[in-house]
C-alpha cells in the first residue's frame, strides 16, 4: 500500500510538473499572437510608406523654389570676357589705349602696324554675380599672374570691382620677385578696358596687360 501510494503521489508530482513545464509554452505562443499581428500591420506601415515616399518627393518639389529666392533674383550677374598680354613695348601700349569696342569691330586696327600688335592669349571667359569672387590665372615666359576679381558696385552701367593680385616675375638675374595689390578699378559695361596690374605707358611699355569686356546677362 505504501508503495502504491509512493507511486501514485510521484506520479501526481510528475503531472504538475508536466503542466507547469506546459504553461511558460502557452505565454510562448500568446507573444507570438501579438508578433504575427505586427506582420499584418507591416503592410498597413508599407501602404503609407509608399503616400509618404510621395510625400517626400513632393517636399523635395516644394522646396525647390524656396532655393531659388534664396539666392535674390535682383543680385545681377556679369559676364567677363579676359585675354592677357606681355612684355608690351610703348607702340604697343599706345595702340591699345587707343582702341575702342567699335573700332575693333570695324578692323580700325588694321591701319596699326605689326609691331603694334600684342601677341593676345586665349580668351578666358566666365560668369559671376555682383559680390562674389572671380579669380583668373594667367601666365607669361617670365610673369605668373593669380588676379581675383570681384564686383561689387554697379552705378549706371558702370562697375566697380575690387581687385587683388599676387604677381610672380623673373628677375634678369633669374631671381623671384613678387608683387601684391589690392585696389579698385571701374570698368564700363560693354566697352573695352585696360588693366595693368604692374603698371604701364605709351613710353615704357608694360609687363603685362589684360583685356576686360564686361556685360550684364
Amino acid at each position: 500500500m505504501r508503495l502504491r501510494t509512493l507511486i501514485l503521489v510521484m506520479f501526481s508530482l510528475w503531472s504538475a510538473e508536466s503542466l507547469f513545464s506546459q504553461a511558460p509554452a502557452a505565454p510562448a505562443t500568446a507573444p507570438a499572437q501579438p508578433h504575427v499581428s505586427q506582420t499584418p500591420a507591416a503592410p498597413a506601415t508599407a501602404a503609407p510608406s509608399q503616400p509618404q515616399a510621395g510625400a517626400s518627393s513632393s517636399v523635395e518639389q516644394e522646396s525647390v523654389p524656396p532655393l531659388v529666392p534664396g539666392t535674390p533674383p535682383n543680385v545681377p550677374v556679369f559676364q567677363f570676357h579676359f585675354r592677357a598680354a606681355f612684355m608690351l613695348t610703348p607702340a604697343m601700349v599706345a595702340a591699345i589705349q587707343s582702341t575702342s569696342l567699335n573700332a575693333r569691330k570695324s578692323n580700325s586696327n588694321s591701319s596699326s602696324g605689326k609691331d603694334s600688335s600684342p601677341a593676345w592669349k586665349d580668351p578666358i571667359l566666365r560668369e559671376v554675380s555682383l559680390a562674389s569672387p572671380l579669380g583668373i590665372k594667367i601666365q607669361g615666359e617670365q610673369l605668373v599672374a593669380i588676379i581675383v576679381f570681384m564686383p561689387v558696385e554697379l552705378v549706371k552701367k558702370s562697375l566697380t570691382m575690387l581687385v587683388q593680385s599676387q604677381i610672380y616675375a623673373r628677375s634678369p638675374d633669374d631671381s623671384i620677385q613678387m608683387n601684391t595689390s589690392v585696389h579698385t578699378i571701374r570698368v564700363p559695361l560693354g566697352t573695352l578696358f585696360y588693366y595693368y596690374p604692374l603698371g604701364g605707358d605709351s613710353k615704357q611699355g608694360a609687363p603685362v596687360a589684360i583685356e576686360i569686356l564686361v556685360d550684364q546677362k
